[in-house]
């Protein structure tokens, strides 16, 4: 009998898992070449032009690494996804998804950084707002939307064996007369409500309460807190979320159970209260009642006017005034004219002003500025304390309007256009001081 003879085959040895395997690459000017890269780490191709550098990257370990990652979505989805010619190459093993970052000249402005041209800021901005979490900026506690189901096993864990009670916040309508108020919420089935610490009954005669505030927590439900009360628990919130428009509160309690003449059980006017533990299904502080926007793609953009920060725009510097301009030698002293605009006969008052207000708060005017202790240049350049921006009269007064305080009265004057030449000369950028740089809003 004859045998076949075919192709001559490979013999790979068992796949690795700490590297890629490439065999055989034959793209373009590739002779064969064979190259394990270990996983984990940077592996840099080096060598002449010509030599097959991109070629072996490129065309061959990210086109394989792109082309075996598109085929695992759907043919509907395929069609929108740029798909690579498989390359030329016996086998490739252990390869995981590949991207690919092309050389490329973009046009870099004063806002771009390297997240903005490498394009890598566009991928950060979608999972941003899908791991973020939210603080309260003023109690510090962590913002998240609640759940009924997320209440109630807080409860449960916090409060186990005690009795809470499960309340919800109502409106009180304007000129509205407690007993009317009263009347109308046993109307609508509710006959307990938590005021000032205690708990008031609504067919009282006489509730004694003079006035009610602008709402009122009425009261849901008293429950034990049990695992065999978890339904009825989770039930209750439910109800307190539909009626509270997202917003429940539980308070935890001591009973202090008082017999009365018709022989009933009725929770007491006294009860000593524990910090109340409210919640909220929004993007929404409980504590503070203060509301956040919800995370965005926007509010992680500093290009975003949601993101961005309200002083400096998203920029990460103003242009200010800049105090090493203005005082360029501080080796010299007032008299010798340390302010560097005060110098010459045009604002030559303003020289007369420093060297008047030093005199008042007995400032040695012939000692070195830098010298001089931190309050008296601070008291050179801040002027003395006041509210609101200077004017013509401010200027013209007694009071030291300090070295920003002239540059404040200056600046009102931007509609002559030598006060703008000269405005020129000592601004700069500086950090922003809302953001410090951040470029982000709070």
């Amino acid at each position: 009998m004859g045998s076949k003879i075919g192709k001559k085959q490979r013999v790979f040895a068992p796949a690795r898992n700490d590297c890629v395997e490439i065999r055989g690459a034959r793209q373009n000017n590739l002779k064969g070449v064979d190259v394990d890269l270990p996983l984990g780490k940077f592996t840099i191709i080096t060598g002449p032009s010509g030599s097959g550098k991109s070629s072996l990257a490129f065309e061959t370990i990210y086109a394989e690494g792109q082309r075996r990652y598109v085929e695992t979505f759907s043919p509907y989805m395929r069609q929108f996804l740029d798909r690579m010619d498989k390359p030329r190459v016996d086998d490739i093993r252990g390869i995981p998804p590949a991207i690919a970052i092309e050389q490329s000249n973009p046009v870099k402005t004063s806002r771009s950084t390297v997240g903005t041209m490498t394009e890598i800021n566009d991928y950060l901005k979608l999972l941003w707002p899908r791991i973020a979490r939210a603080f309260c900026p003023n109690c510090g506690r962590e913002i998240r939307p609640e759940t009924a189901q997320s209440i109630a096993e807080q409860t449960l864990r916090d409060c186990a064996g005690n009795s809470v009670l499960i309340t919800f916040w109502v409106s009180v309508p304007a000129e509205t007369e407690p007993r009317k108020f009263l009347d109308f919420l046993q109307q609508q089935g509710y006959l307990r409500v938590w005021i000032d610490n205690r708990v008031v009954r609504v067919d009282e005669a006489d509730p004694k309460i003079k006035r009610l505030g602008a709402r009122v927590q009425v009261i849901q439900d008293r429950i034990s807190i049990t695992e065999e009360n978890r339904a009825r628990l989770i039930e209750a919130i439910e109800t307190a979320l539909r009626f509270g428009k997202g917003r429940v509160n539980v308070i935890p309690i001591k009973d202090n159970i008082e017999r009365r003449n018709n022989q009933q059980l009725a929770i007491g006017n006294r009860q000593s209260a524990v910090e109340e533990l409210p919640f909220s299904t929004g993007w929404h502080c409980a504590y503070c009642d203060l509301d956040i926007r919800p995370p965005t793609v926007g509010l992680f953009s500093f290009n975003n006017p949601l993101g961005a920060c309200p002083d400096c725009r998203g920029f990460g510097r103003t242009i200010a005034i800049d105090l090493n301009k203005a005082i360029p030698n501080r080796t010299l002293n007032i008299k010798q004219g340390v302010v560097r605009v005060f110098r010459g006969a045009e604002f030559g008052e303003s020289q007369k002003d420093l060297l008047r207000a030093c005199v008042r708060k007995e400032i040695d005017i012939n000692v070195p500025f830098e010298e001089l202790p931190t309050a008296d240049q601070d008291f050179v350049i801040e002027g003395e304390k006041r509210s609101g921006e200077y004017t013509d009269e401010d200027y013209e007064d007694d009071r030291w309007y300090g070295v920003r305080g002239f540059f404040r009265w200056l600046e009102s004057k931007t509609y002559k256009m030598h006060v703008r030449v000269l405005l020129s000369r000592y601004r700069a950028y500086i950090t922003c001081p809302k953001c410090n740089g951040g470029r982000y809003q709070p």
